[in-house]
C-alpha cells in the first residue's frame, strides 16, 4: 500500500494565517496537492499543528482524507511526519508540503518506483541539496529511525535521512527534469509575495 502524506503544520507566520488554507486558483493550497496526487495513494493523510482546527481542513478535503494533529512536543516537519506515520497503514509513503500546488504526479510516481529495494527515494540537486519534503519513504524504516533520532534529540528531516539505511538519491537535473522541465514540482509558495508572483498561472 502507498500513502500520500501532506504536512500542513507550519507556523505560517509570513502569511499571518493558515498557509494550507490560503486560496490559489480558486481553491486552498492543500486541496491542490491532494487533487494532483489523487490515484497515486491508497490512503491520504494531512498532518496539521496542534493549534489548527480539524474541521477547517475537513471542509475542503475529500472525505477519505485523514486529518491528524501533531502529537509530539517539538515543532517542524519531522514532528508532523511522525504523527502521520503513527496513523499510516501503508508500506510506502510520499511526503509533501501543503504549499506545492505545481507538484508533478509523474515525478512522484517515479519516486515510488525508484524506492523499490531502498528505504526511500529522495531528490538531490547537483549542488547536494536534498528535497526531504518531496520524497518517498519506507514507512516501517522511517518510523523506527524517527524514534531513534528523537531519543538523540535530532529534530530535522535531514537528520532522519542521514540515519536511514539505503536511501536512493534521485538526481533532480537528470531524472526529474525530463518529467517536469520547469522543476516547478519543487516550488514552494512561502510568502504572500510568492503567491502574487504566480497568480494567473495554472496550478
Amino acid at each position: 500500500m502507498r500513502a500520500i502524506i501532506v504536512l500542513a503544520g507550519g507556523r505560517s507566520s509570513r502569511f499571518g494565517r493558515e498557509k494550507a488554507l490560503v486560496e490559489f486558483g480558486g481553491k486552498p493550497l492543500i486541496a491542490h496537492i491532494i487533487e494532483k496526487l489523487r490515484g497515486l495513494g491508497d490512503e491520504y493523510i494531512v498532518s496539521i499543528s496542534r493549534k489548527a482546527h480539524t474541521e477547517d481542513y475537513r471542509r475542503v478535503l475529500p472525505d477519505d482524507t485523514l486529518v491528524v494533529r501533531d502529537t509530539v512536543d517539538f515543532q517542524g516537519p519531522l514532528a508532523g511526519f511522525i504523527t502521520a506515520l503513527n496513523e499510516c497503514k501503508s508500506t510506502l509513503c510520499f511526503l509533501g508540503a501543503c504549499d506545492m500546488p505545481f507538484i508533478e504526479p509523474r515525478a512522484v510516481q517515479y519516486l515510488f518506483v525508484e524506492s523499490s529495494g531502498y528505504s526511500g527515494a529522495v531528490p538531490r540537486w547537483r549542488d547536494g541539496r536534498l528535497e526531504p519534503l518531496h520524497a518517498v519513504y519506507d514507512c516501517n524504516t522511517a518510523r523506527e529511525v524517527a524514534r531513534q533520532v528523537i531519543e538523540q534529540r535530532v529534530v530535522s528531516m535531514i537528520g532522519l535521512i542521514d540515519r536511514m539505511p539505503g536511501i536512493r538519491f534521485v538526481n533532480v537535473e537528470q531524472e526529474i527534469a525530463p518529467l517536469n522541465p520547469t522543476l516547478d514540482t519543487f516550488r514552494n509558495l512561502n510568502t504572500p509575495r510568492d503567491l502574487r508572483e504566480v497568480e494567473g498561472a495554472n496550478p
